[in-house]
């Protein structure tokens, strides 16, 4: 089933101070033109945001039409620029020449003499003539080819496909679920692994050691699951590993490539950015995939950004699928592609990319698997990992495997009522008896239709006294007064009941509305764990987003929310009042899925910040902030807490903002990278500006969900760029923490409650 496919390769090089892009080799032949990058490094963040993880996080808050148009609209400008001129001719005149062979054309992107281009995504690639993306199909696969130092022969594969798999989660990175991880890759690969076309075996641990003799056995793909960085010094990639004692290692591409290189039929690596997972601005996976193919290995499939745990699962199964069906590596990557652009919210299939150093396919098959898949089998395997993982209180694990079953065939066994049941967002709900909700039948009413409206308060009754006008004026006798004074016994009586009845009404409206601001509040933010903790002295206070703002740049939706000021300049010490021509306040909430912050500037001398060195971005314009667990009981001498402590910021820049961090590592906050699933906005206005984002709290080391009246570490701060100076440093900083001293002593950030309300 392997196509057959004619090459189109494409050079980008540097021509002077600007690229150019060459036509090296094609059908019909070679070619040249300019290159000049449709853009800015602000609208190549958007973009990432706009292709991320659909989970309940950054591109949710983007309507699913936007994001699918802002996809192609980047692609299309992509595509413009790098198929231009003689190159966009050379491209047509290949095409047809691969068609009149009965073959296809398949691009293969070299970027060897631009590094700093890596990081751009290729994969979604729209050809305007065309009509579509490049990369969905396999009549015009993208890879990138790589030089190697040999190319081994392919190896013929005897099913099953032999997968090795590593999840690593070292105890001082921000924790990755792992069980989790091994469940979904385990549930969406069974049916393969039941018909003999696959077997995946799971390190126990994820030690450099325990991989080095797991390769002893005989294995065809390496599955890494995990943490990727970039090492500034040595200027390449590197996956986090984990030592014996169960912190990181960083391992190198080529110390990784060592290992791999004697696997004989090892062929191919997977290296996944799974949910929670972090790369630094730099594309890490891809730069250890590069080394890896230069070592020797015929082909890497590594993800540009975190990818989320429904692309994951359809990723593994497809992809694993394909190639024990026969298919080539660069058609089964067009294939996963499209599985997963018809899956959920269809943007994240071009993160893969595939790095290949050669034309020849990795694997041949002695047999291939069943021609037709049996999707009965398939989403039974899924729901019996659901089933398992609820039944284990799991939720998290149940919900994605869950929502592809739902996805592919909604009426599946009750697949549909589970998943109502174990969605984060339905926490209000009764939770799951592990034991006998299985067992029943969930039930098909919400039970919010059960619920009954609050009915209107009574009228105020008529206390008008109209008792004279029903007697005779001047009739005396006993009986007459009698009968006057009935009617008003009786008003007095109805007036005491009305009245009675009234405060009853307010009273049951009164719980009723405290009830249902209760269950808002749940429902946002959790549900609450009994009395909250006393609030510190001096600390920030962010009520419950029972409403979530949007953010969009109007600022509107923080009305009514209270404001703080940025009342101290911490730098150039002494600390002093912030000055006049550098002024700022912020206002901040919070729910389950993010931190909120809206901050507004007064700086009419704004500098756009070095979109190049994120790491960097509180050197000029721009708002920051620190965020840790609780320090009040932390001596004054310690060192910032390795993957606990962080300083994400959001740096001006001239079309926006672009956001970042920095984590804790070694003693010290310095390494990090750019941020794409915070979703902000920064908008101009008279002398100074406004930044609204929404952070996701994974972004800040949070696993899961903080609880309603925890209590954590922070500061607010607003940065100042030296607008005289010929390099880019700090001029000054403001902050809400009057002792803020650096980033470096956490013992002295401010106490931080998430409350239920801003006053709590």
């Amino acid at each position: 089933m392997s196509r057959d496919y004619l090459d189109f390769d494409l050079a980008l090089t540097r021509d002077g101070s600007a690229y150019a892009v060459r036509v090296v080799s094609s059908p019909a032949g070679e070619a040249s033109a300019p290159f000049v990058m449709p853009f800015v490094g602000a609208e190549l963040a958007q973009f990432m945001i706009a292709v991320g993880p659909p989970r309940v996080a950054s591109r949710r808050l983007v309507p699913v039409a936007a994001r699918v148009g802002g996809v192609k609209d980047y692609g299309r400008k992509l595509g413009d620029a790098l198929l231009t001129g003689p190159v966009r001719d050379a491209f047509a005149a290949s095409l047809n020449a691969a068609g009149s062979q009965g073959k296809d054309l398949r691009v293969r992107l070299r970027l060897d003499a631009v590094p700093e281009l890596d990081s751009v995504p290729w994969e979604y690639l729209y050809d305007s003539t065309l009509e579509r993306f490049l990369t969905l199909s396999q009549e015009t696969p993208v890879v990138r080819l790589l030089d190697s130092l040999q190319r081994p022969p392919a190896v013929v594969v005897d099913s099953p496909l032999r997968v090795l798999v590593m999840i690593s989660s070292p105890s001082d990175m921000p924790d990755l679920a792992v069980d989790r991880e091994k469940q979904l890759l385990l549930a969406t690969t069974a049916d393969m692994v039941k018909t003999g076309q696959l077997s995946v075996t799971v390190l126990d641990t994820a030690t450099l050691t325990e991989l080095q003799r797991a390769l002893l056995g005989d294995y065809h793909v390496f599955h890494f699951i995990g943490h990727g960085g970039f090492d500034e010094d040595a200027q390449e990639g590197v996956l986090v590993l984990e030592k014996e004692d169960g912190t990181s290692h960083r391992v190198s591409g080529n110390r990784l490539g060592t290992l791999l290189h004697d696997a004989r039929n090892m062929q191919l690596a997977v290296l996944n950015a799974c949910e929670g997972a972090r790369t630094s601005g730099r594309d890490a996976f891809s730069g250890v995939g590069q080394a890896l193919v230069r070592q020797g290995l015929p082909a890497v499939v590594a993800m540009q950004t975190e990818i989320s745990d429904r692309a994951a699962l359809v990723f593994s199964h497809e992809f694993y699928w394909f190639l024990t069906q026969g298919l080539g590596i660069d058609a089964a990557m067009c294939e996963v592609r499209k599985a997963m652009a018809v899956s959920d919210e269809a943007s994240e299939w071009g993160t893969a990319v595939l790095l290949r150093s050669g034309t020849d396919q990795p694997f041949t098959f002695t047999t291939t698997g069943p021609s037709v898949a049996s999707p009965e089998s398939r989403l039974q395997s899924l729901y019996d990992a659901a089933r398992d993982a609820i039944s284990a209180g799991e939720a998290a694990t149940a919900q994605p495997l869950l929502e592809q079953i739902t996805t592919e065939s909604p009426d599946f066994r009750d697949a549909t009522q589970l998943l109502e049941r174990v969605r984060p967002q339905t926490e209000d709900r009764p939770p799951l008896n592990h034991e006998t909700d299985l067992n029943d039948t969930v039930p098909q009413t919400d039970s919010r239709q059960q619920e009954q409206p609050t009915p209107p308060p009574p009228r105020p009754p008529d206390t008008t006294d109209t008792s004279g006008t029903s007697g005779t004026s001047g009739t005396s006798g006993t009986s007459g007064t009698s009968e006057r004074r009935r009617p008003s016994r009786i008003r007095r009586i109805l007036l005491w009941v009305g009245a009675a009845v009234g405060v009853l009404v307010i009273a049951v409206g009164a719980i009723v509305w405290w009830d249902s601001s209760a269950s808002s509040v749940a429902k946002a933010c959790g549900p609450g764990g009994g009395a909250f903790p006393p609030v510190p002295a001096g600390a920030l206070t962010l009520g419950c987003a029972t409403t979530a703002p949007v953010i969009d740049g109007s600022f509107a939706d923080w009305a009514g929310v209270p404001e703080g000021q940025l009342a101290t300049q911490v730098f150039p010490a002494p600390p002093k009042p912030a000055p006049d021509d550098l002024q700022a306040t912020w206002q901040g909430q919070w729910d389950s899925r993010f931190l909120y912050l809206h901050v507004s500037v007064d700086d009419a001398d704004r500098r756009p910040v070095d979109a190049s060195k994120p790491t960097e971005f509180w050197k000029g314009d721009g708002v920051s902030f620190e965020f840790g667990p609780d320090v009040s009981t932390l001596p004054a001498s310690t060192k910032p807490r390795s993957g606990k402590d962080f300083h994400v910021m959001v740096g001006v820049t001239s079309l926006g903002g672009l956001a970042s961090f920095n984590m804790a590592n070694a003693g010290a906050i310095r390494d990090g990278g750019r941020l794409t699933n915070v979703v902000l906005s920064r908008t101009d206005r008279p002398g100074g500006y406004e930044v609204e984002m929404a952070v996701p709290w994974s972004d800040v080391g949070l696993a899961t969900p903080p609880a309603r009246g925890s209590i954590w570490a922070m500061n607010v701060n607003v940065s100042d760029a030296d607008s005289s100076s010929t390099t880019w440093k700090l001029a000054r900083m403001i902050s809400t923490n009057p002792v803020r001293t650096g980033n470096g002593q956490p013992a002295r950030w401010q106490p931080l409650v998430l409350a239920d309300t801003a006053g709590s």
